[in-house]
């Protein structure tokens, strides 16, 4: 079936062939990311014994989101969204091609891994949000919902398969057999993304400025008046100081509550891979049906309740279940954050709204040192079933005294 005949249908955006290449690059990072975090975690949890030294990992693998955050906009803006892909995708190599030599000569420690980390975590922080911001370029704003949901649908399929192939790529051949497939998938997007440096869309810069308070207050101050915005920045905060740094205790929970290998702890992200995929069907199904910002509140309470289940189950095939659970809100909120604040957003304000997005993602490095002191002191299942009950709460006030984040309104600029 040939692409124009898919007219207005969800696969429409495709007949765009830049996004075709932005896409199934980006679906290749995904798959390298979900792998990364496997074999991250489980790599210093076994060189080291230690939870509390695989959040510090984790805290420099997300750092840059903090620091970066102020800077990406200005960045963007100077050398052109299309550019800074492709350089951050090449760094990615770069970090992958690293750690294989680390492994390789047996030099690998907790604190080279952890430089690498954040050469990556660095990459990601300009890279997510400029793929996000070129979606619209491509598009245009009536079908940012349908290259977004598109785009994690095929994603969805790396949160499935990523974390089984590190489980099993470390189990057969160690960590290096692991970051070689990363880097080999790394390498075939940068060639599927390159051809977008001629892209059809005209390259555009804007002078650039150094991250000053006036330029930060002035971002500051057009969130302030959305309240929309607001809430999801709020709800962004909440859930990436509370919420996301679970993952990195991942590997404590497989081994040390759950009793079991690497390779059980990759299904357990491959059952969040599956409730994700799950739940992109059920917002594909609902998004003509009920309000998005309603389902991006649902979605992310749905979260913390499947990840307080999960905090105190001992039972393998009862945690696999509430990982299941909780990918289906983590799409919710994944999908549906980019897509109400790209909506709502001005074009001229887009990158620096984005930035102060990251910023808001930026609350997970404080989560990393948060969730691996107080798993130290009071245990992993505690922890989290306390932040994530404590996340909920703050999740039901936002939606209380915020109720512009249940009616998001489209930009009209």
């Amino acid at each position: 079936m040939r692409l124009e005949s898919w007219g207005r249908g969800a696969l429409a955006p495709l007949i765009n062939l830049d996004y075709r290449r932005l896409l199934f690059g980006t679906v290749l990072w995904w798959q390298c990311f979900h792998m990364e975090m496997v074999v991250l975690g489980w790599l210093v949890f076994d060189l080291t014994n230690s939870a509390r030294m695989v959040s510090l990992v984790s805290f420099c693998r997300t750092l840059p989101l903090l620091l970066v955050g102020l800077f990406s906009s200005p960045i963007i803006d100077y050398f052109g969204r299309r550019p800074v892909v492709i350089a951050a995708q090449s760094v990615n190599l770069a970090a992958y091609l690293a750690m294989i030599g680390l492994l390789w000569s047996g030099n690998a420690a907790p604190w080279n891994i952890a430089l690498v980390a954040f050469c990556l975590g660095t990459a990601w922080a300009i890279d997510w949000p400029t793929r996000r911001s070129l979606v619209p370029d491509m598009l245009g704003k009536e079908r940012i919902v349908d290259g977004l949901l598109l785009e994690s649908f095929l994603t969805g399929f790396s949160r499935i398969i990523g974390p089984s192939i590190a489980g099993a790529l470390i189990a057969r051949f160690g960590a290096v057999g692991c970051y070689t497939g990363m880097a080999i998938l790394s390498l075939c997007a940068l060639s599927i993304l390159i051809p977008l440096l001629r892209g059809s869309v005209p390259r555009t810069t804007k002078p650039f400025k150094m991250v000053s308070l006036s330029l930060l207050g002035e971002g500051m101050r057009y969130v302030r008046s959305n309240q929309t915005i607001s809430a999801v920045l709020l709800t962004t905060l909440i859930m990436n100081l509370w919420i996301f740094p679970y993952v990195s205790l991942l590997p404590v929970f497989a081994r040390d509550i759950l009793h079991k290998g690497p390779v059980e702890l990759g299904l357990l992200s491959t059952g969040t891979g599956l409730g994700s995929f799950l739940g992109l069907l059920s917002i594909n199904y609902l998004r003509h049906r009920v309000n998005v910002g309603s389902l991006f509140i649902v979605g992310s309470g749905w979260l913390c309740i499947a990840l307080v289940l999960f905090a105190l189950s001992h039972v393998y095939a009862l945690s696999w279940s509430m990982l299941f659970f909780a990918g289906m809100g983590m799409s919710c909120f994944g999908t549906l954050q980019s897509t109400i604040i790209l909506l709502s957003t001005s074009d001229e304000m887009r990158s620096r709204v984005m930035g102060i997005l990251v910023l808001a993602i930026g609350g997970d490095p404080l989560g990393q040192l948060q969730i691996g002191t107080l798993a130290e002191n009071f245990g992993v299942q505690a922890t989290l079933a306390g932040q994530a009950s404590a996340a909920l709460l703050a999740i039901i006030l936002i939606a209380t005294f915020l109720p512009g984040t249940l009616q998001p309104q489209a930009s009209k600029d």
